[in-house]
């Protein structure tokens, strides 16, 4: 009765996408594991080093002031990176760690943007 019923809202191509992908579930999900491993740990690099700034700006005494700060991004970079790759907080794929990407991933990090002023 179940296979009745999926067979209906699912159509011919539904079932034949559904009978692959139960005979290589383990593959499948193994590949989206792993995936999602890689993903989390772009992301915990991308807020090791931007935490590590906040804690040295906020050492400095320039968080909350209206004045300049320079940062130095590839000495963040160089002493708080661990993995190659980094990610946003909503970002689906992981870029290499380099300036213009941590620029990239600050500008839309709403966090970041809260932090800053």
């Amino acid at each position: 009765m179940l296979k009745v019923m999926v067979s209906l809202i699912l159509g011919s191509w539904g079932l034949k996408i559904l009978d692959f992908y139960i005979q290589h579930s383990a593959i499948i999900n193994s590949v989206i594991f792993i995936y999602g491993i890689f993903l989390v740990a772009a992301h915990l690099n991308y807020k090791r080093i931007t935490s590590k700034w906040i804690e040295k700006a906020k050492k400095d005494g320039a968080v909350g002031k209206k004045t300049a700060y320079k940062i130095d991004w590839k000495k963040e970079i160089d002493e708080n990176s661990r993995f190659p790759f980094i990610a946003g907080n909503v970002s689906l794929i992981p870029r290499k760690t380099n300036m213009e990407n941590l620029d990239f991933f600050l500008q839309k990090d709403s966090v970041w943007k809260k932090k800053r002023s």
